[in-house]
C-alpha cells in the first residue's frame, strides 16, 4: 500500500540535541518479556552509564541511567496512552559525571563476548518491537544464511533512521560488521526505500572499502507496511514464511538500523542504550527536526524545546509513527528505546460509520488477516472468538483502518482485544 511520505522536511535536519531533563523516567518495560528489576534505592546517587535495573529472567533486558543524578521515586507512572506502569524516576544534577567505561580490541572478541556486551549494554529492537537484542542473536545452533538491516523506515513523517544512516555511516557499517562476527552471514543486505536512494551516494565510499564490499543495498518501493520483518523478508529474499515459524529458523535474521548502531556503542565504545534519534514533525509542529535524546526524557520536555507548555486543546500528540504510534493522553509519559518520534497534528473529528463489507481491510493486511472480524467480535464481546481469526498474527500496522472508507475503530478493537485476550490466559 502507497502512502504519503510526508519526510521532505525533516530529512534535511541534522542531528540535534536538546538539553536534557531535569527529571526523567526510566520505564521497567522498554522490552518485550518481564520488567527489569531496580538494583538502585531511593535516594542513592548514581552517575551516567550506571546500570539501575536488571534484566529479569530469560526475555529482559537492563536499564541505565542517562544522565548523573539522585534516584528520586521507584513506582508507577504513566505511559504514554495513559496506562500505568513501574518506573525509575531520576534527578537529574546536570554535574555530567559519568562511570569510566573500559575499552578492549573489538577485533579480538568472541561471538560470546560480543553478545554479553549486548547484553549488559540492555539493546533492544528499536524499530518498535524492543525484543531483546541479546536473545536474537543467540542462535542455538541455527545458521544464518541472509542479515538484513532494516533502514527501509515505511512510517509517514519519520526520518530518525534515515538521519542515523546519513551521519552516522560509519559507526553503522562497523557495528553490521561487529554483528557479523556473531551472525557469520553469507548475505547481508542493508535494505532502504527509494524515496532515499540519495543515501547509495553517502554509502559508496564504504561500500569501497574491502572490509565492506560483501555488504548489498537493497532499494525497495515505497510500499507500507515495508519495514515489517516479514514483509521485509519476503521483499529481500523472496521467502514467505510460514505462521510461526521464527526468521532465525529459516536461516534469518533482522535488525533495524538503529539497533546495530546501538550495538557499535555497546562494543566499540561501551556504552550502555540510554540515548536515541527521535522525530519531531507533524503539521502542528512549530519546530521539526531529528534530535538525539536521552531514553527516559519526558514528552513535555521535547513540547517545551518546540516552544509548546502542553498539548493545545486543538492538537493531538502521537508518540511514535502516525500509524503505529501511540496518542499521548500524558506529556509526562517518557521516551523508551523503542520510540522513533514525536508528531503533533491537528485533531479532527472522525465519524464511525458501520462496516460496509467492503473487504479493502483485507486486501490491504499484510498478514492476510481479516481486520474487520476483529472489530465486530470485540464489539459483541465474543473475545474467545478473536483467535479464531488470528488475532495475535497482527503486526498493528494500521493499514487496515487508514484505508477503511467507513473509519470503522479497527485498530482499537485489535489493542483492546489483545488486552482481553491476556486477560483470559491469565
Amino acid at each position: 500500500m502507497h502512502i504519503f511520505s510526508m519526510k521532505r522536511d525533516t530529512k534535511k535536519k541534522s542531528i540535534e540535541k536538546i538539553d536534557n531533563a531535569p527529571l526523567l523516567y526510566l520505564s521497567l518495560s522498554q522490552h518485550i518479556g518481564k520488567p527489569a528489576e531496580p538494583v538502585v534505592a531511593i535516594g542513592e546517587q548514581v552517575k551516567k552509564y550506571q546500570i539501575i535495573a536488571q534484566g529479569a529472567g530469560v526475555m529482559s533486558a537492563n536499564i541505565h541511567a542517562p544522565v548523573s543524578g539522585i534516584i528520586q521515586s521507584i513506582g508507577k507512572h504513566p505511559q504514554a496512552e495513559g496506562s500505568m506502569t513501574d518506573m525509575i524516576v531520576l534527578a537529574n544534577d546536570f554535574r555530567y559525571e559519568e562511570l569510566v567505561l573500559p575499552s578492549d580490541d573489538v577485533a579480538g572478541l568472541t561471538p560470546e563476548q560480543i553478545i554479553a556486551l549486548i547484553k549488559d549494554a540492555g539493546i533492544v529492537g528499536e524499530g518498535g518491537a524492543q525484543f531483546p537484542t541479546h536473545i536474537k542473536y543467540t542462535l542455538q545452533g541455527h545458521k544464518i544464511d541472509t542479515f538484513i538491516i532494516n533502514g527501509t523506515e515505511c512510517e509517514p513523517y519519520l526520518t530518525a533512521d534515515y538521519i542515523l544512516m546519513k551521519e552516522y555511516t560509519s559507526q553503522l557499517f562497523e557495528g553490521i560488521t561487529i554483528v557479523n562476527k556473531i551472525l557469520n552471514a553469507s548475505r547481508i543486505v542493508l535494505s532502504i526505500e527509494e524515496q532515499n536512494k540519495d543515501l547509495l551516494d553517502v554509502f559508496r565510499p564504504f561500500l569501497a572499502k574491502t572490509e565492506y564490499n560483501h555488504i548489498q543495498v537493497k532499494v525497495l518501493p515505497n510500499q507500507y507496511p515495508q519495514g515489517g520483518e516479514l514483509q521485509l523478508i519476503k521483499s529481500v529474499t523472496g521467502k514467505v514464511l510460514p505462521r510461526g515459524v521464527l526468521p532465525r529458523d529459516e536461516g534469518i535474521i533482522v535488525s533495524n538500523a538503529g539497533t546495530v548502531y546501538a550495538v557499535y556503542k555497546a562494543v566499540a565504545e561501551r556504552k550502555p542504550l540510554t540515548e536515541r534519534i527521535v522525530t519531531i514533525s507533524g503539521e502542528e509542529s512549530k519546530r521539526i527536526g531529528n534530535l538525539e535524546v536521552a531514553i527516559g526524557t519526558p514528552i513535555s520536555h521535547i513540547l517545551q524545546s518546540q516552544g509548546l507548555s502542553g498539548i493545545p486543546d486543538e492538537d493531538i500528540v502521537v508518540l511514535g509513527g502516525p500509524m503505529m504510534g501511540k496518542n499521548v493522553v500524558d506529556t509526562s509519559a517518557p521516551v523508551t528505546k523503542g520510540s522513533s518520534g514525536v508528531l503533533l497534528f491537528r485533531k479532527k473529528e472522525i465519524k464511525r460509520n458501520n462496516c460496509i463489507s467492503c473487504g479493502y481491510c483485507v486486501d490491504v493486511c499484510p498478514m492476510h488477516l481479516m481486520p474487520m472480524k476483529f472489530e465486530e467480535n470485540y464489539r459483541k464481546e465474543k473475545y474467545s472468538q478473536l483467535e479464531k481469526y488470528s488475532l495475535s498474527l497482527c503486526i498493528e500496522c494500521a493499514a487496515c483502518e487508514y484505508i477503511c472508507p467507513s473509519d470503522v475503530p479497527l485498530i482499537e478493537s485489535i489493542k483492546k482485544g489483545k488486552q482481553k485476550q491476556r486477560e483470559i490466559n491469565n
